[in-house]
C-alpha cells in the first residue's frame, strides 16, 4: 500500500500541503472513519481530496507496473477508473466520499460469509426502532424487552403529576408505518346513541380517529384442504384490541388457482392475532385437514391436539373464525379430547372448563402483549383518547336521566339498584 512519500507528492504539480491533507483524508475515509458530510466542508476539502486521490493513484500505478512490469500503468489507472464509477450504494459498515461525479468506498476489512450476510437484501416492510438504546435497563432499572410480542411496561420520570403514575407499554419495536390499506376499512363513531339518536351507552364520545383493521380469526377457509403457509413480516399496534396483529404473506402459487378465481389481497397478505413469541421471518402453517408442528402461531383443530397444549383463538363453531381467548396475554389449556361425543375439554384462565367441539380451531400459545394488565394511563386525558368519557355516577342525574337519579341530598334508591 503507497504512503504518499515526499518524492512521490513533490513529483506533482499541485501544492504539497494540499496533497498530503487529501491523503489524509483519504486514508481515513479507507480506515471507515465517520465525518461530516462534504456539503457543510467546503469546496477546499473536495479539492485536497482530487489532489490526494490522483497522487495514490498515480503511486499505486507505478508501484503495480514495477512488479508486473506486462502490465502499463495506463491500463491500472483505466481499471481503477471504472472500479471507482462501479458502485453506486456502499455496503454495510463504509463510507462514501463524493469526488465531483465519482465516489471513493472505503470499506472495513470483512470475510466472505459477512459480506454475504451483508448482501443480502433486507425486508423493506419491516422498520426497525428509530432509536437504539445504549443501555436496556429504563431509568428505574426495568430491564427492557427487545422481543415485539411481549414489551415490558415503562414507567416516565415524574415531571408532572400525571407522569408519576403513567406506565405504558413500550411500543419502540413495533411497525411505525401505517397499515395495509387494503386490509382496513374506516370506522364511523356512535358517541353511544342508537339509530333513533338516543343515548344507550354512557360515558361514550370523542377520541382519537383510526381505521379497523380486518384480521383473519379463521386462519384458513373451511374448505381449503393442504397446509397454508404464512410469513411473519411484521408486528403492528392494533387500537381495536389489546393484542398485537401480525402481517402474514403467504405465498401463492398461481398456476394452481382454480378457473375464475378472482385475485384479492387476502390471497397474498393477512392480518392475525399475534400470538407470544413469533419472530420476524418466521413461517407459521394452519391446515384443517393436517397435523401441523405444536409450535406457537400455528393452528389446527382441536382433535390434533395434544392434551395439555395452550391455545388461543378458539373457535365455538368450526368454521366460523376464532372467539375465545383473543384478548392481550389470554389462553386455554386442552385438558382432555373425547372421541365418543366429538368435544375437547378447555381450561379458561379464569377456571373456567369449557367442552368445545372438536373439529374447531385453535391457534397454539398465548396471546401477545402480556403485560397490557399492568398498564397505567396516568391521566384522565389518555382515556379520552380512547373514546372514553368521564363516568357519571346515576344519584347525581335527574330523574329523566337515570333511575337513581332525583330527591334532596344523597337519597338512595330504596332497594337493590336496577341499572348501574
Amino acid at each position: 500500500r503507497m504512503r504518499g512519500s515526499p518524492r512521490i507528492l513533490g513529483a506533482m504539480s499541485t501544492s504539497s500541503r494540499l496533497v498530503a491533507r487529501g491523503v489524509r483524508l483519504l486514508r481515513g475515509a479507507s480506515a471507515g472513519v465517520a465525518r461530516a458530510p462534504l456539503g457543510s466542508q467546503g469546496g477546499s476539502r473536495r479539492s485536497c481530496e482530487d489532489a490526494g486521490l490522483q497522487v495514490l493513484a498515480s503511486g499505486r500505478a507505478a508501484a503495480f507496473s514495477a512488479v508486473r512490469p506486462h502490465m502499463v500503468a495506463e491500463r491500472w489507472l483505466a481499471g481503477a477508473s471504472r472500479w471507482l464509477a462501479a458502485p453506486t450504494t456502499p455496503p454495510h459498515g463504509a463510507v462514501s466520499v463524493r469526488l465531483g461525479a465519482s465516489s471513493v468506498v472505503g470499506v472495513r476489512s470483512m470475510s466472505a460469509e459477512a459480506v454475504a450476510v451483508e448482501a443480502a437484501p433486507a425486508k423493506e416492510i419491516y422498520q426497525m426502532p428509530k432509536k437504539v438504546r445504549k443501555k436496556m435497563v429504563t431509568w428505574d432499572g426495568a430491564r427492557l424487552s427487545t422481543d415485539p410480542t411481549a414489551p415490558i411496561v415503562v414507567r416516565r420520570r415524574p415531571t408532572t403529576p400525571s407522569q408519576r403514575h403513567t406506565a405504558i407499554i413500550d411500543k419502540s419495536f413495533l411497525w411505525r408505518g401505517r397499515p395495509v390499506k387494503g386490509l382496513t376499512q374506516g370506522m364511523s363513531k356512535t358517541g353511544g346513541r342508537n339509530n333513533t339518536g338516543r343515548i344507550t351507552v354512557f360515558w361514550r364520545g370523542g377520541g382519537n380517529k383510526h381505521k379497523y383493521r380486518l384480521i383473519d380469526f379463521k386462519r384458513v377457509l373451511f374448505t381449503h384442504v393442504g397446509v397454508r403457509v404464512g410469513v411473519v413480516e411484521r408486528v403492528e399496534y392494533d387500537p381495536n384490541r389489546s393484542a398485537f396483529i401480525a402481517l402474514l404473506r403467504h405465498p401463492v402459487d398461481e398456476a394452481s388457482l382454480p378457473a375464475g378465481h378472482k385475485k384479492s389481497i387476502g390471497d397474498y397478505l393477512s392480518y392475525i392475532v399475534c400470538p407470544l413469541g413469533v419472530k420476524i421471518g418466521q413461517e407459521l402453517h394452519a391446515s384443517r385437514t393436517e397435523t401441523v408442528d405444536v409450535k406457537p402461531g400455528n393452528s389446527m383443530p382441536l382433535k390434533f391436539m395434544p392434551v395439555g397444549t395452550v391455545v388461543h383463538n378458539i373457535e365455538l363453531w368450526p368454521g366460523k373464525g376464532g372467539q375465545m381467548c383473543r384478548s392481550a396475554g389470554t389462553s386455554a389449556q386442552v385438558l382432555e379430547r373425547n372421541e365418543s361425543k366429538g368435544y375437547a375439554l378447555l381450561r379458561l384462565q379464569s377456571k373456567e372448563q369449557r367442552y368445545v367441539p372438536l373439529n374447531s380451531m385453535a391457534t397454539i400459545g398465548a396471546v401477545s402483549n402480556p403485560n397490557k394488565k399492568n398498564e397505567v394511563l396516568g391521566k384522565a386525558g389518555r382515556n379520552r383518547w380512547k373514546g372514553f368519557r368521564s363516568r357519571v355516577r346515576g344519584v347525581a342525574m335527574n330523574p329523566v336521566d337515570h333511575p337513581h337519579g332525583g330527591g334532596e341530598g344523597k337519597k338512595g334508591t330504596g332497594g337493590a339498584p336496577p341499572t348501574p
